[in-house]
Formats: structure tokens, sequence, C-alpha cells
């Protein structure tokens, strides 16, 4: 038999979690920053995923 070498491919059902090096998602970017303007804490930009949900989680605190 002829095989072929496929890489195997991961499933979404798994929910496997982020890379915590990955940059913050466009959801996350647009959240913080209102989150910022609301509480007049400052905005950064370079957080990974994990980074901006605990500071999302933070502001949300604070603004609420």
């Amino acid at each position: 038999m002829n095989a072929t070498f496929r890489p195997a491919q991961i499933d979404a059902a798994l929910d496997v979690p982020p890379d915590p090096r990955q940059r913050m998602s466009a959801t996350q970017e647009e959240r913080l920053r209102e989150l910022s303007e609301r509480t007049g804490e400052p905005f950064y930009e370079d957080l990974t995923v994990l980074q901006a949900e605990q500071r999302i989680e933070l502001l949300e605190a604070v603004a609420y």
C-alpha cells in the first residue's frame, strides 16, 4: 500500500487552551480598550491571550 503522511489535525471540539504566548485576540483588544477608557487605566497593546484575560477581569472589577 502506498500510504501518504498526513499531519494530525486538531479537533476543535477538544477545547485546547490557547498558546500562552499568543497575542491577545481582536475581541480582547477591543474590550480592553473600552475598559481602559472607562476606568482611566492605561491600555497595553502587547499582551498575550492569558494576560489580556486577567487584565479584563481586573478592569471589569474596577469598572462595575
